[in-house]
């Protein structure tokens, strides 16, 4: 085996991950009663980002209110936590058994695992410290007053699990020492850890180039330079291939939109993307989508959407776009907005949300800053219409009209963005609906009638007084849902409790619905406050929710964990 090394110069042997068979029986005979299905192996919950975990027997409408439910325990970790959690049942650790796990990773480049169920095991299963984050406030990165993440830059974005592979892939930043950034002194890494003891496996340092003549050039090449570039998408497992997406810090030039794709099984580099590649004046385009990770369809080919940058009608450059890509990274489609202009011009770019591949159909949505969402028939995107929209199947606002002809000021600013992907959900009526909280605004359904969304509200959760705690500011509720199929659907929603959340902490509100009336919450962390306050608020980080627990990721140091209280839960 040859020797790898972490950015912070540690040597090590890449682990032999092969399972004997005596493990491989282990890890299907278990003493947990948990159900397999029950894994939540990447960013919501599956790779067409429905964000429903629709495999919950224990949690239901009737047994989630103040009174049989509340936060179980904590789980303390170092640094902000803006990875949604992962978790993983029947997991064997070594000489500690058999766990149901859940996998944190943080700012400070730390990933821990946890036992998911028990209060009294509060230690670490393991823990892997990946080494020197990037610390905050520092001049290269973003502009002068950077304040969308705080404290310091390490792993921001959501891992992926391999299953099969019994692995755990996760990218950090690093700053060795304070050499200008021109030396390389910034980097990503790629790492592959063992779920069972956290071991590395392998590591490789993220580098990239594409031809073309925009910036960073270096004879012909744009180049990758990851003092300019956000690692925010969660990791995307298909093809065999990890793939990895970038924007930028605070629009901070020269940056372009990437997309990277590693072997899941060595970790070489297999295909790039770049959004902006092409000429001189071209750049930005970064996809960040609130977090959300690049979503597959049963094909096979990706989509994602990109914010602010360069659009060219030839599709050379895609800047506040919705692209699709084959699994080498060959540009297939994609749709531009007729107003693309106009949103670039006053920073309403569409990639402040992530797409949902609707099951069971031909069809795709994604929505931005704007608060429009747009429907794409997977087989013919739409590419660009100077006029207007109406070669897609449908547009429509999930929150009242912003004109985006009104010059940019701090009023025309407070409009209704969407952050992160709707979560999709068919009930118990055989009807299909998806679920967006947008800052500002009221949570909302939508009912989707096999072709078309119905553009009024199936339900939503109306307060009378906007400034009402849990309504407003960026970037409104983050969302999850959990159901039995289609029986005793619940939607989650992490929010900011009093202010807006736009570059600074604060704190945050946790809330359950019926997902099929969400006038009013069945449960709310804020009815038992002394019980279930969920610290400050972790910006864009959906709730897990696995085996009848939820795991609420936050900015305090802790993982929050909240279930059925005693006598139903025997982690009380």
């Amino acid at each position: 085996m040859t020797t790898e090394v972490t950015p912070d110069g540690t040597f090590f042997t890449p682990q032999d991950n092969t399972m004997s068979a005596e493990s491989a029986f282990l890890m299907q005979l278990t003493e947990s009663d948990a159900d397999p299905l029950a894994s939540v192996l990447t960013q919501h919950n599956d790779n067409m980002r429905t964000g429903a975990s629709l495999h919950e027997v224990i949690l239901k409408p009737s047994n989630v209110g103040p009174d049989k439910f509340g936060m179980l325990f904590k789980r303390e970790v170092r640094g902000q936590i803006y990875a949604q959690p992962l978790y993983l049942p029947n997991v064997p650790i070594p000489d500690k058994g058999v766990h149901n796990v859940v996998y944190v990773a943080t700012m400070h480049n730390i990933v821990y695992a946890f036992d998911a169920d028990h209060a009294h095991h509060s230690e670490p299963l393991w823990r892997r410290d990946l080494g020197t984050p990037v610390s905050l406030p520092d001049h290269n990165i973003g502009p002068l007053v950077y304040r969308d993440a705080v404290e310091e830059i390490g792993i921001l974005s959501t891992p992926v699990i391999d299953p099969v592979r019994k692995r755990l892939y996760v990218v950090a930043m690093h700053r060795r020492g304070n050499r200008p950034y021109t030396d390389g002194s910034y980097s990503h890494f790629l790492y592959a850890l063992d779920v069972r003891t956290g071991d590395i496996i392998h590591a490789v340092k993220i580098e990239a180039s594409v031809p073309g003549q925009a910036s960073k050039n270096e004879s012909g090449n744009v180049i990758f330079e990851s003092v300019r570039q956000d690692q925010r998408p969660g990791l995307t497992l298909v093809h065999g291939n990890i793939y990895i997406a970038f924007a930028a810090f605070g629009d901070r030039k020269p940056y372009h939109g990437w997309v990277l794709a590693y072997s899941a099984e060595t970790l070489a580099q297999v295909s790039v993307y770049n959004t902006t590649p092409h000429h001189k004046s071209d750049n930005e385009a970064g996809i960040w989508q609130a977090g959300q990770g690049l979503a597959v369809d049963p094909e096979g080919f990706l989509y994602f959407m990109t914010g602010n940058g360069t659009f060219r009608p030839d599709g050379s450059a895609l800047g506040d776009s919705i692209i699709k890509l084959n699994k080498d990274l060959k540009l297939v489609d994609w749709f531009t907005p007729y107003n693309t202009e106009i949103l670039n011009a006053i920073d309403m770019d569409l990639g402040s949300a992530g797409m949902l591949v609707i099951p069971h159909t031909r069809y795709a949505l994604g929505g931005g800053k704007e608060g429009k969402f747009y429907l794409l028939d997977r087989s013919r995107l739409g590419h660009f219409n100077r006029n207007n929209d109406n070669q897609i199947p449908q547009n429509f606002y999930a929150s009242f009209p912003i004109d985006p002809s009104v010059p940019y000021t701090n009023d025309s600013k407070k409009s209704m963005h969407i952050h992160g992907g709707p979560p999709y959900w068919v009930g118990p009526d055989g009807k299909g609906y998806i679920y967006v909280w947008p800052e500002n605004d009221y949570l909302k359904s939508f009912r989707f009638d096999g072709n078309r969304f119905h553009t009024e509200p199936a339900s939503q959760y109306k307060l009378d007084v906007p400034e009402v705690r849990g309504v407003r500011g960026m970037p409104g509720g983050i969302l999850s849902l959990s159901a039995h199929g289609n029986r005793d659907g619940i939607l989650w929603a992490s929010h900011p409790l009093y202010e807006d959340a736009n570059q600074k902490t604060v704190e945050g509100i946790f809330y359950a619905f019926d997902a099929t009336n969400l006038s009013e919450p069945l449960w709310s962390s804020e009815m038992r406050p002394e019980r279930d306050y969920p610290g400050n608020f972790a910006k864009f980080s959906p709730p897990t929710i696995a085996n009848g627990k939820v795991y609420l990721a936050t900015f305090s140091n802790y993982l929050a964990v909240y279930g059925l209280l005693t006598p139903h839960n025997p982690s009380r």
